[in-house]
């Protein structure tokens, strides 16, 4: 299964206001806050939120736009009487879509630069005994540095 990460949207909340509407549109819309009536305009989605002052897409609202790309985002809180406030306009770009899973690959066996040409010759099993050899030195080497620098045992 895909690792897709989900977005959120948050708002403060507003004293008085019984609950919020989010919607949605492709960035590039007109978000003239004078004329907005996005709830009468075709192509935009709305999501009434009732309780809380966030939604988390896509798993709060499945009907979010699936197309990638980039949204505007308006947020409007509204009274009992279903008042509706000026929008706070977001906008976010947005995709719920993993990419393709690579198609080819493989395991090999692998010498670090460092290998000695004696140790090509080998077989695996001791130059793999080698290699750790090798890192057990190092980390040895690095605990005689860090004792002289920093004057422990």
């Amino acid at each position: 299964m895909p690792l897709i990460h989900k977005r959120r949207i948050w708002w403060e909340p507003v004293a008085g206001a019984a609950d919020y509407v989010v919607y949605v549109s492709p960035a590039g819309r007109s978000a003239d806050r004078a004329a907005f009536s996005w709830g009468n305009t075709p192509g935009v989605i709305s999501r009434p939120v009732h309780g809380k002052t966030e939604l988390i897409i896509p798993d709060e609202w499945p009907e979010f736009p699936a197309r990638p790309g980039a949204y505007q985002i308006a947020i409007t809180s509204r009274n009992d009487l279903q008042n509706e406030s000026d929008p706070l306009i977001l906008s976010g770009v947005f995709s719920f879509i993993a990419p393709a899973s690579p198609s080819k690959g493989g395991i090999e066996s692998f010498l670090p630069d460092d290998a000695e040409p004696e140790d090509l010759h080998q077989p695996f099993a001791l130059q793999e005994r080698t290699m750790i050899h090798r890192g057990l030195e190092q980390v040895k080497n690095a605990r005689e540095v860090e004792e002289a620098f920093l004057g422990t045992k």
